[in-house]
């Protein structure tokens, strides 16, 4: 049994061990009559507890001769020098907003703090930074700005590329256009950019037009617009809408809810590189409409010219009012709109075997003449009777024999998508018909205008014949 004085000794080197463990506690004068005590609890911070009594950091630092402001423990006594009494109710902390930025050289907390009118205590709890006097260049920090700041000073901002990130998002992350950042940087090609890299984010200029309410966000994917290419445009909204639009003057049909819309675009082979506007009009529930307009550049694709030799039994084929005639049937079939989406994930080539012989977009000459007309699609060569299976989901919307596409099957894939397979031997399928990937289409051959057994593949998008290749590696919405 411990006697009396053994019990005194033991509870006075408990008290100086405590003492040489928690300094905080040691020196923390004691409360004066009228100041408010806070016994620390589990999960508190030192900012939480001054946020809540209306007070400082350093105010509570400062009254309890803290040596370490990180440093407190639950069941700690501390002093809040706040006037009024210890029942006084808590004081809530001011109104926020938080916006992020990235740490640039030569950046500490501090000046971070009074770029953005806020303290280095919001920015620590909010970024749960143990140490605030460790930063690290490129560091992402949610920075919570008092509402009704003033707007911190123009700066040039620079992102730090992380994994998983294409120009087009970080674009979209900063309000600004892929194109943009790659002037800016000086990127020969804007689709490759690798993690670490420094991208310098261009700030814009008073003559720019922003994206106004509802519009919150524009995204293009892939971030180069190329001739020939699909673009999938995907816009938000702060609030829901009927989205509709145009691009270089072509119908832009958007779907989609909830203030999160897409569209496909077709950009056309010939079209002449250059600044195109994509035109967007946004009108919520009261009818307000509000409209802005982007520019997009499109640049040329790396394209070929083919020289092609007829013999003359196919000549016949090229007379123009064959052509328009075969034209304005495709025309009626591909302005059909089916407003639901048939395809899923990447699409399968057509062929088991593929042998490429003519890439889409290839200027074309026929017999020496000017090379004024392009390959809307992509050849394979294959011997004649070779099966031709449908890449996707879709709806058999044209089964029939043409002049210059010879043996023809068009397929509906939904949202004005619509895939092509001209010069068969032999049709396998009917119009009306459902067909999932892998169904059987027809056979290859060489009828209509061709000089040798292969298919002709084709992808239409809006109407616009586009690369097909490109839905073989890109997933589109």
């Amino acid at each position: 049994m411990l006697t009396p004085a053994r019990r005194t000794a033991i509870a006075l080197l408990a008290a100086l061990l405590l003492a040489s463990t928690c300094p905080g506690l040691a020196t923390a004068a004691p409360p004066a009559q009228g100041q408010t005590v806070h016994v620390v609890q589990a999960g508190e911070t030192l900012f939480r507890i001054a946020q809540a009594y209306g007070v400082t950091v350093d105010d509570i630092v400062a009254a309890n001769g803290l040596a370490d402001r990180n440093v407190i423990h639950v069941g700690q006594q501390l002093v809040i020098p706040a006037a009024g009494a210890a029942t006084a109710p808590p004081v809530s902390p001011p109104a926020t907003y938080s916006t992020d930025y990235i740490v640039q050289p030569g950046d500490t907390l501090t000046l971070i703090a009074q770029r953005f009118n806020t303290s280095v205590e919001a920015i620590a709890q909010a970024n749960s930074i143990v140490n605030p006097n460790l930063v690290v260049v490129g560091q992402l920090l949610a920075v919570p700005v008092p509402q009704g700041a003033p707007p911190p000073p123009s700066q040039t901002v620079t992102h730090v590329v992380q994994p998983g990130e294409t120009l087009a998002r970080i674009a979209l992350r900063y309000n600004t256009t892929a194109w943009a950042i790659a002037q800016t940087n000086d990127l020969s090609n804007p689709n490759v950019i690798f993690v670490g890299q420094r991208l310098v984010i261009p700030t814009p200029k008073d003559d720019e037009i922003a994206l106004l309410p509802p519009f919150a966000g524009l995204l293009f994917e892939p971030a180069t617009v190329t001739q020939g290419q699909t673009v999938a445009v995907t816009v938000s909204t702060d609030r829901e809408v009927t989205l509709s639009g145009t691009f270089g003057g072509r119908l832009v049909r958007f779907i989609g809810e909830g203030g999160s819309y897409w569209a496909l675009v077709g950009v056309h082979a010939m079209v002449q590189p250059g600044l195109y506007p994509l035109e967007l009009t946004a009108v919520d529930a009261n009818g307000h409409a509000t409209r802005i307009t982007q520019d997009v550049l499109v640049t040329a694709g790396d394209y070929a010219t083919d020289y092609i030799t007829l013999p003359p039994d196919k000549l016949a084929l090229l007379d123009p009012e064959l052509v328009r005639q075969e034209q304005e049937r495709l025309a009626a079939v591909f302005g059909v709109y089916r407003p639901e989406k048939l395809w899923s994930g990447l699409l399968q080539a057509p062929l088991k075997d593929l042998r490429l012989t003519s890439p889409f977009g290839s200027r074309r000459s026929y017999n020496g003449g000017p090379a004024n007309s392009y390959h809307a699609g992509t050849d394979f060569g294959a011997a004649q009777g070779t099966p031709v299976y449908a890449p996707a989901s879709g709806v058999v919307v044209l089964a029939e024999a043409l002049a210059v596409r010879g043996n023809a099957v068009i397929l509906d894939h939904g949202l004005g998508v619509f895939s092509g397979y001209w010069h068969l031997s032999g049709i396998a399928v009917d119009v009306g018909l459902p067909v999932a990937p892998g169904s059987l289409l027809g056979y290859v051959g060489t009828t209509g205008l061709s000089t040798g057994s292969h298919l002709h593949w084709e992808l239409r998008v809006g109407e616009v014949p586009v690369d097909p290749m490109q839905w073989t590696s890109q997933i589109f919405p």
